[in-house]
């Protein structure tokens, strides 16, 4: 899923293209003179028969014509970055995309595209801070372009150690019946927690990502009898490899929490520093009401994992929920949101903390940023 065809995305983003066009009639230069805008409509309309001619070296050279005339022009840089993007010329589709979006800010495609541009480019950074910023502003769900987009999204995002939203994004498309061998790869590394690009993964991991990947989707899909399947053929598989048990207790969590807690005891028997199966144990338990036995557990991820702010943030709902200290749990909580202050539910946490101890200004402010944060999550992808 490395490449978008020409064809296809000028067909299903034409709409798109023609709300940047709206920039032809406000370009610097309209008014100068009859002749000059001729002249420069002639141009646009030969590149634009080039392109449709599949004339691509045709139509570069005449829409790099086109915004030279005129370098507002935002639809020749956009289709120009396109031919680019197709040629494979990638380094100069970035030149273009930047372009375009410093002429329309507000385009989430503009902004797609600069960072498809710039992960062919290994400029990764780059490119999962602008796929972020096309989330942000709603990439269009024309298929295709879309599913491409968030596809190197979910890539990035792994890359980055920032799992639990890869596997959001990949789970999105699983129940929509597209877990393709890509986006199971992907699923499968997201699992496992191996801060990869697929190209990257030794040949002697792959089946065992795969088999993940494969049941992790089922699961995500809620295709039950395929995922319990999937399940015991990977605690059969993998009985004693890392990580394995902790998936089959999320994969079971829904239906049977007790199962879960067995599992998530399994993968500490493995690996007893498990930063997330102590997290999800500490947090069952919590939401079970049993404060006193959810405190080793998360006193554990704390240790285990001192900047891992779901370790701070169940300790400190644990202390501050169950009474157990109020003024060390908000502290802990406090302590979560310095380490991820996009994840709104700390935001929550903190909040009902602070009213807890009296401190009604602050816990507005946090309640505040927790429906700030929801409402940006609705339509992006947060980091962790």
């Amino acid at each position: 899923m490395k490449r978008l065809t020409l064809g296809l995305i000028f067909v299903a983003l034409f709409a798109a293209c023609d709300a940047v066009a709206q920039t032809k009639s406000a370009s610097p230069g309209r008014a100068a003179g009859t002749t000059s805008a001729s002249s420069f409509d002639a141009l646009v309309k030969k590149a634009d028969a080039a392109r449709a001619a599949d004339q691509t070296d045709e139509a570069m050279r005449l829409y790099k014509q086109v915004v030279r005339m005129r370098p507002g022009f935002a639809e020749g840089w956009w289709y120009l970055g396109m031919l680019y993007y197709e040629a494979d010329q990638y380094p100069d589709g970035r030149a273009a995309f930047r372009h375009l979006t410093g002429l329309k800010p507000e385009m989430a495609l503009g902004w797609a595209m600069l960072g498809l541009c710039e992960f062919e480019t290994k400029d990764f950074d780059s490119a999962l801070a602008h796929l972020e910023k096309a989330d942000q502003l709603k990439i269009p769900t024309e298929q295709g372009f879309y599913d491409v987009s968030r596809y190197h999204l979910a890539l990035l995002l792994i890359r980055s150690g920032r799992f639990e939203f890869a596997v959001k994004i990949i789970g999105d498309f699983a129940r929509q019946g597209k877990d393709t061998p890509q986006f199971t790869e992907a699923m499968g590394l997201a699992a496992l927690r191996k801060p990869l690009l697929p190209n990257e993964l030794p040949p002697l991991e792959r089946e065992l990502v795969l088999d993940v990947g494969h049941a992790t989707c089922d699961s995500a899909a809620r295709r039950a009898a395929e995922a319990e399947r999937d399940r015991l053929e990977l605690l059969r598989k993998y009985t004693n490899t890392p990580q394995i048990h902790y998936i089959s207790g999320t994969m079971v969590l829904a239906n049977d929490s007790d199962k879960a807690l067995e599992e998530w005891n399994a993968e500490l028997a493995i690996s007893p520093e498990h930063p997330q199966a102590l997290v999800s144990i500490a947090a069952e338990y919590l939401k079970r009401g049993e404060y006193q036995t959810a405190l080793p557990y998360a006193e554990r991820a704390v240790e285990a994992s001192p900047n891992y702010f779901a370790a701070h943030a169940i300790l400190g709902q644990v202390l501050a929920e169950g009474d157990l200290d109020v003024p060390r749990g908000t502290h802990e909580l406090e302590t979560a949101v310095r380490l991820a202050p996009w994840q709104p539910q700390v935001h929550f946490a903190l909040g009902t903390a602070y009213a807890k101890a009296g401190r009604k200004t602050d816990a507005a402010k946090e309640r505040e940023e927790f429906l700030r944060l929801r409402g940006q999550n609705e339509v992006a992808v947060s980091k962790p």
